[in-house]
């Protein structure tokens, strides 16, 4: 802080750590995160960190955060604007398919909460945040069995879209969807 007006000198150090951290994450996983290499992705000073945050795993959660709050508007956006069933079964077969909900990168960062939240309890709760927004959004359209049933193939088909790199076959998804949807659940 500035001495003489109270005022942080870099005000936003603390956002920039954040977003260095996340960036890190999704380019090199979590395994690749320490204070070292936030700050010097961040440029700021490496004991920024511990002034900043108590701990590295506040930071990769504060990353995590930032990740879940980006895609979960993108994740409602889609599905709210469905009028109809038939709107929001492609709202799903897009988020599955299409490239408006989550980059590459991106799915590999969901994927790395979901790892590290194993040994974190409060990336754990925003695990579990993050698939009580997904129920949310989905039960805006479906019941809630079948809303369970269609998060289980989201996730699914992104994870085996990451893994294998093959797009998914868009009438394949829509085909499943459609069952899913039209059946007793």
């Amino acid at each position: 802080m500035s001495a003489r007006s109270g005022v942080p000198n870099d005000p936003g150090r603390r956002e920039r750590i954040i977003a260095a951290a996340l960036e890190l994450i999704l380019d090199d996983g979590v395994a690749r995160v320490s204070h070292r290499a936030v700050a010097a992705r961040a440029d700021v000073p490496l004991g920024s960190m511990t002034y900043h945050f108590t701990s590295i795993d506040e930071v990769i959660t504060e990353a995590f955060r930032r990740l879940v709050d980006r895609l979960s508007g993108r994740y409602r956006a889609g599905l709210h604007e469905a009028a109809t069933p038939a709107e929001a079964r492609e709202a799903v077969v897009e988020i599955i398919c299409g490239d408006t909900f989550a980059s590459p990168r991106e799915m590999a960062g969901i994927f790395e909460l979901y790892s590290y939240g194993r040994s974190s309890p409060d990336s754990a709760e925003l695990a579990a945040s993050w698939m009580g927004i997904s129920a949310a959004a989905l039960t805006e359209h479906f019941t809630p069995d079948a809303a369970h049933a269609i998060d289980a193939l989201i996730e699914g088909w992104t994870i085996h879209h990451h893994l294998d790199g093959k797009a998914p076959d868009r009438e394949l998804v829509r085909a499943a969807v459609t069952a899913l949807t039209s059946s007793a659940l």
